[in-house]
């Protein structure tokens, strides 16, 4: 065969390579491989899960452990869900009563109104616990869950006993330390498929959230895979991230930081890409009036809940039951 033909043949090889490229994204685009919303239910709401409608909005929730025990509210982290808890439920409910929901624009739970950002969490949570008749409780949040947990804890600091936060953003992140790769698919997706990110993106995009990648679960990146790419979802987050930035991440959260009464555990991650090691130590001195105690990972990443459950669920009992009151009210 001439060179000649070689590279016809490469040429032709490539132009139906590139067909078949712009074909799976198009497919994609039209929203040819998202899961339906009753798929994902089926799959993710099974027991205990309930539905219970909270002002405008329909929360998938989770309310396990003893009624009459010490009330532990958790709230997770953008772009999961409630299943980001499961180790830490496990570990708590023998004693604590352990509420989770998913909060929109995220997982299960939708919402009729627009998104108001992190300042209407605040208000979904406090309609929750006037919902459950609840009058002092803990919260753990990570994340932007941390953030939300701060703000309320903030604004009603005679109902918040103690505050377990881990991989804290208290102003807007600096840019994340993630891999080529990663930003490629991160640009394919919000240049050609805004509504859709495949399996394998997730995957590789929470081994990059791992100190250690081993211990991703093929489990956890299932129900990553599937509540993250439900119909709407991701126009629906854009929405809310861009109202964060002009009520929230435009002033910073420290100010609420620092009204925070609560004790407070930061369990933090320091291989983190997202919140590095440092934001800890800055954390610590914007909540100036109350005690911090930390307890730093460094081989964990992002995600201690997920990463390693017993270990850290371990200690956030530890310091739960040493800082939340015996038979406190609830």
């Amino acid at each position: 065969m001439t060179v000649g033909r070689i590279l016809k043949a490469a040429g032709g090889l490539l132009l139906v390579v590139v067909i078949l490229m712009a074909l799976v994204l198009l497919t994609m685009r039209l929203g040819w491989w998202n899961p339906s919303y009753e798929s994902v239910k089926a799959a993710q709401a099974t027991a205990p899960s309930t539905f219970e409608q909270v002002g405008t909005a329909n929360l998938h929730i989770r309310d396990e452990g003893p009624r009459g025990g010490p009330v532990v509210i958790m709230l997770h982290s953008s772009m999961t869900n409630l299943r980001e808890w499961d180790g830490w439920t496990d570990a708590l409910k023998d004693k604590y009563r352990v509420i989770r929901f998913d909060w929109p624009p995220y997982g299960l739970s939708t919402d009729s109104a627009p998104s108001t950002g992190m300042p209407g969490v605040v208000a979904l949570l406090e309609k929750l616990v006037e919902k459950k008749g609840l009058t002092r409780f803990a919260l753990v949040g990570t994340s932007s869950g941390a953030t939300v947990s701060t703000l309320y804890a903030a604004k009603y600091p005679e109902k918040v006993t103690a505050l377990a936060l881990s991989a804290l953003p208290l102003k807007a992140p600096p840019p994340s330390d993630f891999s080529r790769v990663m930003w490629a698919m991160v640009w394919t997706h919000e240049n050609f498929v805004p509504n859709y990110y495949p399996r394998f993106y997730y995957r590789r995009a929470l081994s990059e959230l791992y100190g250690r990648p081993e211990r991703l679960t093929d489990a956890t990146v299932d129900w990553y895979y599937q509540t993250n790419n439900l119909p709407g979802g991701f126009a629906r987050v854009k929405e809310y991230y861009e109202t964060n930035k002009k009520v929230v991440w435009a002033k910073g959260a420290g100010d609420d930081a620092a009204r925070v009464k609560a004790p407070i555990l930061l369990q933090w991650g320091d291989v983190d890409p997202v919140l590095p090691k440092y934001l800890a130590a800055d954390a610590v001195k914007q909540f100036s009036g109350t005690k911090v105690d930390v307890i730093h990972y460094p081989d964990l990443s992002h995600y201690p809940m997920l990463e390693l459950p017993k270990e850290t669920a371990r200690d956030l009992r530890t310091w739960l039951d040493r800082t939340v009151p015996a038979g406190a009210p609830q």
